[in-house]
């Protein structure tokens, strides 16, 4: 089953006069379960086509579908709910409130869901060991490293126990040790607790931790080549 389908998707942005044609005739199939690495030129799209199939923004024409729904028909609430809930995202900037700890910035999702957070305390503390970081749950953003304060945001991002996650050059910010790391605990949920993950990135190495590898250049796929 196909846990993402595009088809046909073109995005382009008006700046005054001038229309730039960011993705063009755009068609991909993710299936449940892959490790999609996108990569190519930057400038190429990629980032753009990372938005749309996450909801974050609407293609000019064409379709977008997540887990069979069409993201056009969903209203404002139901768009909301499901980037916060069915998909997680991590991005190369952590995004971390600096005076929230560590679970707290976990939990963020839920506060903003206005769910309880004492119904998801098993899940907090699932969180923090898939991360590696139980002990550290009353630290603040100040007080971890880059590679630290990346897991928190993976770990946030798999609150909700989403099916799928977009990574937007997660390891950016990172030393090639750290990067390193980081791209084995995706692979690890990729794997072990069999999510669906679509990662855009500059870096080789990392695009080869995927199933899959979709080259995007001047905003058109280019090739899409199976990974061992």
């Amino acid at each position: 089953m196909n846990a993402i389908e595009v088809t046909n998707v073109n995005r382009k942005f008006k700046n005054g006069n001038e229309e730039a044609h960011v993705l063009k005739d755009i068609n991909l199939e993710v299936e449940e379960g892959e490790f999609i690495s996108i990569m190519g030129p930057s400038g190429g799209g990629k980032s753009t086509l990372l938005y749309l199939l996450g909801g974050l923004d609407m293609p000019t024409s064409g379709t977008v579908k997540i887990n069979g729904t069409d993201l056009s028909t969903l209203k404002d609430k139901a768009l909301c709910r499901m980037r916060n809930e069915e998909v997680g995202f991590v991005f190369q900037f952590y995004n971390l409130v600096p005076n929230l700890n560590v679970e707290d910035n976990i939990a963020l999702p839920l506060m903003i869901a206005g769910k309880k957070r004492s119904e998801y305390i098993d899940k907090l503390d699932e969180c923090l060991k898939i991360i590696g970081m139980e002990d550290k749950r009353k630290l603040t953003p100040r007080e971890l490293s880059g590679g630290q304060q990346q897991r928190v945001a993976i770990a946030r991002s798999l609150v909700f126990d989403p099916k799928i996650l977009f990574l937007d050059e997660p390891i950016g910010n990172l030393d090639t040790k750290t990067g390193t790391n980081i791209m084995e605990l995706f692979r690890e949920i990729n794997r072990k607790y069999n999510k669906t993950i679509v990662q855009v990135t500059h870096s080789e190495s990392a695009a080869k931790y995927g199933t899959k590898l979709v080259r995007l250049v001047d905003g058109q796929i280019q090739s899409v080549e199976a990974l061992s």
